[in-house]
């Protein structure tokens, strides 16, 4: 089973920004998050808080896995690609 993480942009004080890596908590994910990451100090800009917090988002998550094709080679052709019935 893959964290299911999101990156959350706050900004409590005008111009300063922050970033949280959070995991959705409680039943059907309306109970309260659980921070599993966040910024030491504020960030100048919105853009520089989500591309640092998305660093930081991308080393916590697995690399996401993509299904092999079947087939002679990993290559798709008539007699393997998947269709209705």
């Amino acid at each position: 089973m893959k964290p299911d993480l999101s990156l959350v942009i706050e900004e409590p004080i005008a111009g300063h920004f922050y970033w949280l890596i959070v995991r959705p908590g409680g039943w059907l994910r309306l109970g309260p998050c659980q921070v599993i990451e966040s910024a030491q100090g504020p960030l100048p800009s919105y853009k520089a808080a989500q591309e640092a917090g998305q660093q930081v988002l991308a080393n916590l998550q697995p690399a996401r896995e993509r299904a092999a094709p079947s087939g002679f080679g990993g290559a798709w052709d008539v007699r393997t690609v998947p269709g209705a019935l």
